[in-house]
């Protein structure tokens, strides 16, 4: 192994071959087989020292990023961070030489110093100095965690994989179900698993969360698997966590404010410095029996002291529990207390999931199935209702306000899941058939449809799940025929009103579709679809000042993202960009993740003359989330046909006119498509183009009132052309 004329050693596939010895480097020992970017121990001839050596596989434009964050890296001067000593190319590869340290792992650290304190806040406030230098340089961690921390022989702490290491993605996780709770999930704060990036507020619920570990022994959710622990990562707040008397009060509130589930209610990591100095005594460098050592074993034997209370306070409440005595005056946490002791029926949790599950419109609802789904799945992580019901709740975060691409992956587990568990019950077939695409998978949806209808004829759930699936794959007498007979069996129904209305307002039959709307709003006040699809009605109808009015209306039950959508395109139609752009922008701050809120906010900036810059990003950010779901959806037309016209915009007409041509090629019957080629065509100077593809979308279907409103088509319209 010493030899420097030994053969290349054989390293896992996607990297260069990392020789046993390259230039003054000598490879004594592979530390870390990680197959993008093994770690290797080695012998520097030219200095005499050990370091470590980490290599860098070719990973595109990801690999550039890395390499220049290696080197702001090296940079950084904290004490903290593992010094780099070289950046080295051999033949392919890229190394970066570093310190070796001669330490502990933090995981190994808290087995010998749990529960203390002080030490606990000293660890945590050196991490904090030395992670904001890393922020203010442009750097993030990412994946923080136990794993990436040391402590060296100082008794100082040491941050690894700073700066060459993609940050870690929740959302590549392939076996949700295998997911390990003492990885970095553990460690992921909840705005991580609505594919936010990873900032410097989620570096600082991280460390929060590995304070309490110190502390505590064990991560928040360290019971949970799969599912069951993306949940509670994604939903739950840090106040339910438990926490023992071990903990003292002023510590366990630092650790509160460093993970607040609001991102603009955490502490930032200058205020985590100045609490844990606030909190702990000065460290001492001497050896001897110091005073601040004497503290420190104060500081141990309190702890001890209190661990020991915990743990007598727990018996004493299992022996009240055993003994039906009530203990409502216990103060640490009484909410888990409470559970803990509370009896537990499958039956009553599945059936409080199902009945939150009905009125998913309205606030609160989807996470109040979601406990109730995963305290189920706590109990038997083998239920296949409650992870049928999990699935659909993540299906509805998919389509409503929050809509993000992770809740249909998440939904597809979970249904997978469940049709392993038990494929012939009726709300695992309605929960696949939800999961999947209708555009691409009609056949496989319906099939799970009329499976899931033999087995439970009145179901309500069945009936809505068919006729979702037949309005998004546009069949649309099939649809009507099915609203029918479930209005014989639920006559009040406001889902399957609002389901029904939307057919007839897809075909522009809106006379008809209006009293449908409005009996939906009669049944159900006070949720706000009904509102958004009456006032679209209305607007395309032109009683614009009635379909300001219903969407008033709405808004008064619940800011909703949907209804400012629906309020910015009608004040656009009717010219008013100004107001537009302002409803807009509420709708991107309540849903940043909506692609088709910030086209439309671009498309209200773009003839605002001062607002030109703005409207260029609010272009490029909904390109991005664009681009997320042509990805899994690739021959989807009408996502090609809007890229179009963001390209178009961003001044990329050659990249636009292939997509419109790709985008009709694969939805030749679709008149939305045909309407955008012609808002590209014409933006793009082709005025015949633009005319022949608008009038294609007439024959089509597409109303006039659409083309009037669009100001693309201001100069179209006065040619002689269009008029005839």
């Amino acid at each position: 192994m010493n030899s420097a004329n030994s053969k290349l050693q054989a390293v896992p596939e996607g990297n260069a071959p990392m020789p046993q010895a390259f230039k003054h480097y000598e490879i004594r020992a592979c530390l870390d087989e990680n197959p993008l970017a093994p770690v290797y121990q080695a012998w520097d001839t030219s200095l005499h020292r050990m370091v470590v050596i980490k290599q860098l596989a070719n990973l595109g434009n990801e690999f550039e990023t890395l390499l220049k964050q290696a080197r702001i890296a090296a940079a950084l001067t904290h004490s903290a961070f593992v010094k780099i000593h070289a950046l080295e190319e051999h033949e392919q590869g890229i190394y970066i030489v570093m310190e070796l340290i001669k330490g502990v792992s933090l995981l190994d650290w808290m087995q010998e110093h749990l529960g203390q304190e002080n030490l606990a806040l000293i660890h945590t406030k050196q991490a904090a100095m030395a992670l904001q230098e890393a922020d203010a340089a442009g750097l993030i961690h990412g994946d923080l965690q136990p794993a990436n921390l040391m402590v060296d022989a100082t008794g100082k702490i040491r941050i690894l994989n700073l700066g060459f290491t993609a940050h870690y993605n929740p959302h590549a996780v392939k076996n949700i179900v295998e997911i390990d709770p003492q990885g970095s999930i553990a460690y992921l704060a909840p705005e991580r698993f609505a594919e936010q990036s990873a900032n410097a507020a989620s570096d600082v619920f991280a460390l929060g969360t590995i304070l309490y570990q110190m502390l505590v022994g064990a991560t928040p959710f360290t019971n949970l698997r799969g599912l069951a622990l993306v949940a509670a990562q994604a939903q739950t707040s840090s106040e339910q966590w438990m926490w023992p008397d071990s903990i003292s009060s002023a510590t366990r509130a630092l650790i509160l404010d460093m993970t607040r589930r609001d991102v603009s209610q955490r502490f930032d990591w200058q205020q985590v410095q100045d609490q844990c100095k606030k909190l702990s005594t000065k460290e001492s460098s001497s050896n001897s029996l110091s005073q601040s050592k004497i503290n420190e074993l104060q500081t141990q034997f309190d702890a001890l002291s209190r661990r020991r209370r915990w743990r007598y306070a727990i018996a004493l409440v299992g022996l009240l529990g055993v003994f039906g005595i009530g203990i409502w005056q216990v103060k640490p946490n009484w909410a888990q207390i409470a559970k803990a002791l509370k009896p537990y029926s499958e039956s009553i949790e599945l059936e409080q999931g199902m009945r939150a599950l009905a009125m998913y419109d309205k606030p609160g609802k989807l996470d109040e199935a979601t406990v109730h789904f995963n305290t189920v799945l706590e109990h038997d992580s083998n239920n296949a209702r409650a992870a049928a019901g999990l699935s659909i709740v993540y299906n509805h975060r998919f389509r409503g306000s929050s809509r993000d691409e992770v809740w249909r992956e998440k939904a597809l587990a979970s249904s997978q899941q469940a049709l392993r568990l038990n494929p012939d019950l009726a709300l695992t077939q309605v929960a696949y058939a939800l999961s999947l695409d209708p555009h691409q998978q009609f056949e496989m949806a319906m099939t799970a449809v009329a499976h899931a209808k033999k087995l439970e004829p009145k179901n309500l759930l069945v009936w809505q799940t068919e006729m979702r699936i037949l309005l998004l794959a546009r069949k649309y007498d099939e649809a009507i025929s099915t609203a029918d007979k479930a209005l014989q069996l639920f006559p009040n129904d406001w889902l399957i009103l609002v389901l029904k209305g939307v057919v007839y307002f897809n075909q522009a039959k809106y006379d008809i579709a209006e009293p449908i709307f409005r009996a939906s709003v009669k049944h159900n006040p006070d949720v706000t679809l009904p509102y958004n699809f009456l006032a679209k009605n209305l607007d395309a109808m032109g009683r614009r000042v009635d379909s300001l009015q219903v969407l008033q209306q709405g808004l008064q039950v619940r800011s909703d993202a949907t209804l400012y959508l629906t309020l910015g395109q009608t004040k656009f139609s009717q010219g008013d960009f100004v107001a537009a752009a302002a409803a807009l922008e509420k709708a991107a701050t309540i849903n940043p993740q909506d692609y088709e809120i910030w086209r439309f906010l671009a498309d209200a900036l773009i003839e605002i003359p001062s607002k030109q810059n703005d409207a260029k990003s609010a272009y490029s950010r909904a390109r991005e989330l664009l681009e997320v779901r042509i990805a899994r959806r690739p021959k989807d037309g009408w996502f090609i046909a809007v890229m179009a016209v963001i390209e178009v915009r961003l001044g990329e007409v050659e990249k636009a006119k292939r997509s419109i041509t790709s985008a009709l090629e694969l939805a030749p019957i679709n008149p939305v498509v045909h309407f955008q080629a012609a808002k590209v065509y014409e933006i793009i100077g082709e005025r015949v183009n633009a005319l022949r593809q608008l009038e294609k979308a007439k024959q089509l279907g597409l109303v006039e009132a659409q083309i009037e409103a669009d100001p693309s088509f201001i100069g179209l319209r006065k040619d002689h052309r269009y008029l005839h």
